[in-house]
């Protein structure tokens, strides 16, 4: 028997180990134990451990390896703590009344049956009533990544590449320069809409072969994801999210079989895709009128314009933005992604000429006519005739910029993926060469731009791993080696470039946020609302579940609430902004004024007093200067950022 039971295990094992290095199996496997770990230790890329949020900066109670990131401001003052906030109140978070719905804005639902649909990701955050903040947290923070990571290279099989090509997509991707400065916003654009496209395309393939119930179920799937698309950032999604699914249904409807059986699939995902982006619309409707009528950012028309070569094609030398301050602009707006890909697709296409027939090579074609189109929005100059052309005038071309990239990595995938038997040394070299070349100049314009400081090794460094990435990726496209060699290549650019951070930091484990959080229950019960002027403070009330007048107006204003400071609509210009910030200053016998930065950030100057004849409701001030006004009273103090702030009850 003990030798019948180890031949039972050794078959066991030898097809396990089978099936883990049939198709790079044991590739995801690895992605999904690493995950896996990343959840179970609360672990993110978050820059909520700067030590201003805590309360003694010079000795915070925060576990993390890296520096945070000042630049990502509106993620860890805004993004990180509205989740957190959400897991607070197991609600919609508590944004101030002053604006307008911001549902949409940061896809998150406040009950509605549509958006709780759509918005599945942040309706997850509701989790923690069963589940701890930190793995929640870190779960919703991960998902866009592993649905990419889960979809993008079975994807690509799909469209007639190889999966191991899909891997190589999947790394670069991850590893640009946009989707790290950026908390992985493109991903979370992205991942989405392969997704969904590739449930579209097993709810074919299970159509086709007449399993009809698991097709359904699947097409349903489809519908929920690919109903993102319209829902994310509009920029990003029409460059990333449309040929994606463009690119998916001209695959379907190629496929030899019966014209029902190939529109079918299609016709239900999308029509429920429709129905619930529509769904999720109407139950917006009040926000994105308000968003759409701002002064800032409103509803803006972009025409094409010329953008740096260095941020074009410099993303391999990326890591400067790590070791140095850019002079210009910052390392999020500079950042973009592998857009030098372009010109490595170039020469692979002239170099292997026969690709087959037309209807099997669509998506490759879609995809590189979308990425030619971006790519001459961002490098032509077109003023204002182009901010009249449909669709393209709804993207700045610096957002394109960013992210352009992103489609060209897809586009080298399907083509290596056809790429002949024979090993192709020419194509190779020429590869190597001009990708190295090129990104030797733009990392040396990107010194000479914005980062003066930089050595002349790091531009050196940068052009050598792009070209060995290159060359041995386009030498042995069928080898996995040179993939994951690409990867690692690719992920020394932004290697330092965020945090990793465990838990929340003081946003949960200090006093001050457990009393908020007792103090923020009383005020929702109560239906009382409270106001900040200290820096920093606002996004720990947040945080912990605090309404507050003060804090975040991120879709737009809504008109009857500012009209209770500004009924004549004196200050209109520096209230009627979205995506924005407003902090109060309290003023004690001084006349109201409200201004702006100009741009997202709304300046409340006002008497305690009067705020509180203006707003019955306002029940505590939390202040970081004391306040001597007959209108408060006393109610402590707490510390904050190194700072006490002072609390007051309005009664």
């Amino acid at each position: 028997m003990p030798s019948l039971e180890e031949s039972r295990f050794q078959r066991a094992t030898r097809r396990a180990g089978a099936w883990l290095i049939a198709n790079d199996n044991w590739m995801t496997v690895a992605a999904a134990a690493l995950f896996a770990a990343f959840i179970l230790t609360g672990m993110t890329t978050s820059s909520i451990g700067m030590a201003w949020f805590s309360e003694n900066p010079s000795d915070p109670d925060i576990t993390q390896i890296g520096m945070p990131q000042w630049i990502r401001s509106d993620e860890y003052n805004v993004n990180s703590p509205l989740w957190m906030s959400m897991m607070t109140t197991g609600g919609p978070p508590t944004l101030s009344p002053l604006g307008a719905p911001a549902d949409i804005a940061h896809r998150f639902s406040s009950g509605g049956f549509f958006e709780t649909i759509v918005f599945f990701p942040t309706a997850l955050l509701w989790m923690t009533s069963f589940l701890p903040d930190t793995m929640v947290f870190s779960l919703v923070w991960w998902l866009p990544m592993i649905f990419l990571v889960f979809s993008l290279p079975f994807w690509v099989e799909r469209m007639g590449g190889t999966r191991r090509m899909g891997w190589l997509a999947t790394l670069l991707i991850a590893f640009s320069p946009s989707v790290a400065w950026w908390s992985l916003g493109p991903v979370g654009v992205l991942a989405y809409a392969v997704a969904g496209s590739l449930a579209l395309a097993i709810a074919a393939e299970l159509f086709i072969s007449r399993r009809f119930v698991r097709a359904g179920i699947v097409m349903v799937v489809a519908g929920i994801l690919l109903a993102s698309i319209p829902t994310v950032y509009a920029p990003w999604s029409i460059i990333l999210g449309v040929p994606v699914l463009l690119a998916t249904v001209l695959r379907i409807v190629a496929t030899k079989t019966t014209w029902p059986q190939r529109i079918v699939p299609i016709a239900v995902s999308g029509s429920i895709a429709l129905i619930l982006a529509a769904g999720v619309f109407l139950e917006n409707r009040e926000g994105l009128e308000s968003m759409v009528g701002t002064v800032y950012p409103g509803s803006r028309r972009s025409g094409s314009l010329a953008q740096s070569f260095a941020m074009l094609f410099g993303a391999p030398g990326y890591d400067a933005l790590s070791r140095h301050d850019p002079i210009v602009s910052n390392a999020s707006e500079l950042s973009a992604s592998f857009t030098v890909c372009v010109f490595w697709a170039a020469i692979l296409i002239v170099a292997y000429r026969n690709f087959g027939r037309v209807r099997d090579n669509l998506p490759l074609i879609v995809l590189g006519a979308w990425t030619l189109t971006w790519l001459g929005w961002c490098t032509v100059s077109t003023g204002a005739l182009g901010e009249r052309i449909p669709v393209l005038n709804l993207v700045p071309p610096y957002r394109a910029a960013q992210v352009i990239g992103i489609l060209a990595i897809i586009v080298v995938a399907l083509i290596l993926s056809k790429a002949p038997l024979r090993r192709d040394y020419t194509a190779a070299i020429v590869s190597a060469v001009t990708v190295g070349f090129v990104t030797a100049y733009a990392v040396s314009l990107f010194r000479e731009e914005a980062a003066p400081t930089m050595q002349s090794w790091q531009i050196l460094a940068a052009a050598g791993g792009a070209a060995i990435a290159v060359f041995f990726v386009t030498l042995f496209p069928r080898k996995l080696w040179p993939v994951l060699l690409a990867g690692v290549l690719a992920l020394l650019p932004v290697v330092r470039s965020q945090p990793i951070l465990f838990g929340l930091g003081e946003f949960r484990s200090s006093d001050v946020a457990r009393t908020l959080q007792d103090l923020g229950a009383e005020s929702r019960a109560d239906g009382t609302y409270w106001a900040t002027d200290a820096p920093g403070f606002e996004s720990l009330m947040l945080a912990n579940g605090v309404p507050s007048l003060s804090g975040f107006q991120r879709s737009g204003p809504d008109v009857a609430q500012w009209e209770r400071l500004d009924p004549d609509h004196e200050f209109e210009f520096a209230w009627n902004r979205g995506g924005g910030y407003i902090p109060f200053v309290f003023a004690p016998g001084e006349e109201l004024e409200i201004t702006t930065s100009g741009f997202d950030t709304t300046w409340v100057r006002i008497d305690p007093c009067d705020l509180k004849e203006r707003f019955p409701e306002l029940g505590h001030i939390a202040s970081a200067e004391a306040i001597d006004s007959s209108c408060l009273v006393d109610a402590g103090t707490a510390n904050w950022s190194g700072r006490t702030v002072y609390l007051y009850e309005t009664p």
